[in-house]
């Protein structure tokens, strides 16, 4: 059986878009087995029963951060990690020597696991694939991180055999910057069940209207979600319903109606559904344009798939904007104002027809595109496209 070592400092059960992705795209990538390798902080989460990718788990060491609360603090914590990600490396052969793997996949994070996956690689004469979820070199990271990226990002790139993106802005931007372009693997969804009849989220006439968001909040939501909450804030029969963290909320000082605790990725698309609107925004005018133009939310498809009304708000350019205006399957405001996302919000709630069909387009091109078995599909032809060279 072709084995495939996924090699990642934070695999699942850790929790975040990216890891609902990854466990998507390789639980079920028949004949392939995988192999996961992480770090060992993870042991007594995979042993309680987490959600985790099916198969083996093997163990590296990792540092726990404990002395990044200095310039040499992290200084120290970064020099050592390499130390163990080379490490790491060395562990990574061994197990695809004695299991005779075919390839090994890593994850760019803050640099962790693409090292170790060069090392297991090269060591083991085996395929590299770098999954890249965020750019790297032009992340918002420490400044210690950043060192380490904008010196290392290139050769580990360019000796890569595959790199993987989940949009063509992001595929672009790697062939511009090191003249190879990345394999585009779209986000993945669990699109197989058919929304409820009728428009999602429809309330009674007169009724009060609700603007959903979930997912990641930090600097790069931050601005848009402020905007929202101004805006619903000054909007007669609106309400703003955030699923997400109400201490995160208050430090970023937005203010919602509502704050429900996250719901599982199985539940997700329910909760979508009785929304009248479903909200997806990026920062303007950020320290890192590049990350923003290229970013592709992993809660994107889960609103598509849902087939309610929806809202995005992000810089022109941007991946997710540009993807909603070709296809036009969600109103898009692409200007900073309060004034223009104001407008934005009044032509959704107030026409429901075009709201309709564009929900319909969008949980159209979520089975289309994004179904969790197309992409595993497509992963698993990357995979043999690459052992057959």
């Amino acid at each position: 059986m072709p084995t495939l070592l996924y090699l990642h400092a934070l695999a699942p059960p850790k929790s975040g878009g990216s890891t609902v992705v990854l466990r998507r795209v390789l639980s079920g990538l028949d004949p392939i087995e995988v192999v996961t390798l992480t770090d060992r902080h993870f042991r007594r989460q995979v042993k309680a029963g987490g959600p985790t990718i099916p198969g083996d788990y093997r163990w590296f060491l990792r540092t726990p951060g404990w002395f990044t609360g200095s310039l040499v603090g992290r200084a120290v914590t970064a020099a050592l990690d390499l130390v163990l990600a080379v490490l790491a490396g060395v562990i990574g052969a061994a197990i695809i020597r004695r299991r005779r793997a075919s390839w090994v996949l890593s994850v760019a994070d803050n640099g962790f696991s693409v090292v170790a996956g060069t090392v297991a690689a090269r060591l083991a004469g085996v395929p590299h694939l770098i999954w890249v979820f965020d750019l790297w070199e032009e992340n918002a990271y420490a400044e210690v991180d950043r060192w380490v990226a904008a010196r290392l990002e290139g050769p580990l790139w360019r000796s890569a055999d595959a790199l993987i993106c989940h949009a063509q802005e992001m595929s672009d931007h790697y062939e511009r910057k090191y003249g190879a372009p990345a394999f585009v693997l779209p986000t993945p969804v669990d699109a197989g069940l058919e929304p409820a009849a009728g428009p999602a989220g429809a309330g009674a006439p007169g009724a009060e209207r609700e603007v959903l968001y979930a997912g990641a909040m930090y600097w790069a939501q931050e601005e848009a979600l402020r905007r929202l909450a101004r805006v619903c804030a000054r909007t007669d029969g609106v309400r703003l319903t955030v699923v997400g963290d109400a201490e995160e909320l208050r430090a970023a000082g937005i203010e919602a109606d509502r704050v429900e605790p996250r719901t599982s990725p199985e539940d997700f698309q329910q909760r979508v559904r009785r929304a009248d609107v479903a909200f997806l925004g990026l920062s303007f005018g950020t320290a890192h344009p590049e990350l923003i133009a290229t970013a592709t939310p992993a809660r994107l498809p889960e609103y598509m798939a849902a087939g309610v009304p929806l809202l995005i708000h992000a810089p022109a350019g941007s991946h997710i904007t540009e993807y909603a205006r070709r296809e036009d399957f969600a109103e898009v405001v692409d200007t900073a104002d309060d004034d223009a996302l104001a407008r934005g919000l009044r032509r959704v709630l107030d026409n429901p027809a075009t709201g309709t069909i564009r929900a319909r387009r969008a949980r159209e091109l979520a089975v289309e595109r994004h179904d969790a078995v197309r992409v595993r599909a497509a992963a698993r032809e990357l995979l043999m496209s690459l052992r057959d060279r």
